[in-house]
C-alpha cells in the first residue's frame, strides 16, 4: 500500500538524517515507500492475473481507515539489526485483518504463504554486510540503539507522528537491480468499494 504525502515527507527526512550517521545500511528510496501486506516472490503472469481478479472483493470488504507513524524499531533484534523501520499506531488491527484476508485469498489460489505474525511497519533501510562506512558493522547495534531508544525510559524514540491513510491495496511487480528495487504497479484495489480493479 502506498504511503500518503505527509508520511513520505517525514520518512524522507528521517532517512536523510540517519544516512548522515554513516551506518552500513542500504536506505530505501522515499519514492518507493509502502506498507507490504505480502511478498510473493517469483510469480507467473497467469497466477498474478488470477490474483488481480480475486483481490477486488477481498479488499472492498474493508472500510478505509487511518494509521499514524510511531517509533523506530529493528528486525530481528537490537543485538543483530538487519532491517531498520518506523512503526505504526492507530487501528493496526484493521490492517492486520486486511492482511489476514488477503493471505486467505492467496492460499485459495495456491500461493505458499506462512503463518508468521504480521508486524506492520515502514522499512527505512537494510543493513549491508560490508564495513566500508564510518560506523563498522560490529559497532552498528549500539549506534542504532543509541538513536532509536531513549536511554532513560527504554521507550522507542518517535518522530512527530503524521497520518498514514489506508485507502487502497496495490498489486506490485518488483524489479531488482544494482541501483535497488523498482516497484511497478499492476493494479489498484480500493478499500470499501465495489466493482473491479483499476488497472
Amino acid at each position: 500500500m502506498p504511503l500518503g504525502e505527509e508520511a513520505q515527507r517525514l520518512v524522507a527526512d528521517v532517512i536523510a538524517a540517519l544516512a548522515a550517521e554513516g551506518w552500513p545500511v542500504r536506505w530505501v528510496q522515499p519514492e518507493t515507500l509502502h506498507l507490504t501486506l505480502h511478498f510473493l516472490g517469483e510469480t507467473e503472469p497467469e497466477r498474478a492475473e488470477l490474483l488481480r481478479l480475486a483481490l477486488p472483493e477481498v479488499v472492498a470488504a474493508h472500510a478505509p481507515f487511518d494509521l499514524r507513524t510511531a517509533g523506530f524499531g529493528v528486525f530481528p533484534s537490537f543485538r543483530r539489526p538487519r532491517v531498520l523501520w518506523l512503526g505504526l499506531h492507530g487501528p493496526v488491527h484493521r490492517l492486520e485483518s486486511l492482511q489476514h484476508d488477503v493471505r486467505g485469498a492467496l492460499r485459495g489460489l495456491g500461493f505458499a504463504v506462512g503463518d508468521e505474525p504480521y508486524h506492520p511497519h515502514i522499512t527505512l533501510g537494510r543493513v549491508r554486510n560490508d564495513d566500508g562506512e564510518l560506523v563498522r558493522l560490529r559497532d552498528l547495534p549500539e549506534a542504532v540503539k543509541g538513536r532509536f531508544v531513549d536511554r532513560g525510559t527504554g521507550a522507542a524514540i518517535s518522530p512527530a507522528p503524521v497520518p498514514v491513510p489506508v485507502r487502497e491495496v496495490i498489486l506490485m511487480r518488483s524489479h531488482f537491480g544494482k541501483s535497488g528495487v523498482r516497484h511497478e504497479p499492476i493494479a489498484s484495489f480500493p478499500l470499501g468499494a465495489s466493482g473491479s480493479a483499476v488497472p
